[in-house]
C-alpha cells in the first residue's frame, strides 16, 4: 500500500449518504472514487474526485470499473471500500411478494457488495489498516422485531450482514463490518418508510448521521469492530 494520499471508493455516491460521505472525504484531502449507476448524474464536487460506473445490480460493472481505475487512472490502492448503494423495497407480506422484488433486493443489497469486494480486493493490499464496509440495516437482524412489509428488505440485509461477518473471519488483517445508519432523511429512506407505513416516526438528518459513519470508518479496529454491525 502506498503511503501517499488516501483513497476511498464509495458506491451510490451521487445522492444521500454516499454523496455526503464523498463530500466529507474530499474536504479531508482524500482521493474519492465515486461509483454511480449514471456518471452523468454525479454532482460536480471540488477535490480529487474520480467517477466510475457501477450499477450494484450488474454482474460486470465492478470488475470493469476496477480495470478502468488501474489502466486509465493508475489507481491501484484503496484504504476504504464502502458498499453504500442499496435498494429499499418494501411491500406486502411475503406470501404476496413478487419474486422479482426478492431477486432485485438480493442482487443489489447482497450480491452487489460481494461483487464489489471481489473486484477491488487486490487494491486493499494485505488488508492491514484498511476497511471493507457495507451500509446495511438492523432490518436484517433476526432478533429485531419487524414491521409487515420488511420481509424482502430484511432477507437481503441479513445476507449482507453475514457476508461481512464471513469476510472478517477469512481476512486476517482487513477490517470488514456492516453499518446501520438508521432511518435517514434520504430519497430512498422516505420512499421506503412510506411503503412500510412508518407513520409517527421521524428520520434522522443526513448532517447528523454521516459524521458518525465517518468516525467509525476511521477509528474501527480489527479486534473490536470487524465482523459486526455498528450504529
Amino acid at each position: 500500500m502506498s503511503s501517499g494520499v488516501k483513497t476511498i471508493l464509495v458506491t451510490g455516491a451521487n445522492r444521500g449518504i454516499g454523496l455526503e460521505i464523498a463530500k466529507s472525504y474530499l474536504e479531508k484531502g482524500w482521493k474519492v472514487v465515486a461509483a454511480v449507476r449514471d456518471v452523468g448524474k454525479m454532482p460536480k464536487l471540488e477535490g480529487d474526485l474520480l467517477v466510475v460506473k457501477i450499477d450494484a445490480a450488474s454482474l460486470t460493472d465492478a470488475e470493469e470499473a476496477a480495470q478502468e481505475l488501474r489502466t486509465k487512472h493508475n489507481v491501484r490502492d484503496l484504504n476504504i471500500l464502502l458498499a453504500n448503494a442499496g435498494v429499499g423495497i418494501m411491500g406486502p407480506p411475503l406470501a404476496q411478494t413478487p419474486i422479482a422484488s426478492f431477486d432485485q433486493s438480493i442482487q443489489i443489497n447482497t450480491r452487489g457488495p460481494l461483487l464489489l469486494y471481489q473486484a477491488f480486493r487486490d487494491m486493499l493490499g494485505d488488508g492491514e489498516g484498511n476497511t471493507f464496509a457495507v451500509v446495511s440495516s438492523k432490518g436484517g437482524s433476526i432478533s429485531t422485531p419487524k414491521r409487515i412489509g420488511f420481509g424482502v428488505y430484511g432477507c437481503s440485509k441479513a445476507a449482507a450482514n453475514y457476508l461481512v461477518r464471513a469476510i472478517h473471519f477469512e481476512e486476517p488483517k482487513l477490517k470488514a463490518f456492516a453499518i446501520h445508519p438508521g432511518w435517514v432523511e434520504t430519497e430512498m429512506g422516505i420512499n421506503a418508510s412510506n411503503n412500510a407505513n412508518m407513520n409517527g416516526t421521524t428520520p434522522q438528518r443526513l448532517e447528523d448521521t454521516v459524521p458518525g459513519i465517518i468516525r467509525l470508518l476511521e477509528t474501527a479496529t480489527k479486534e473490536e469492530h470487524s465482523g459486526w454491525m455498528w450504529e
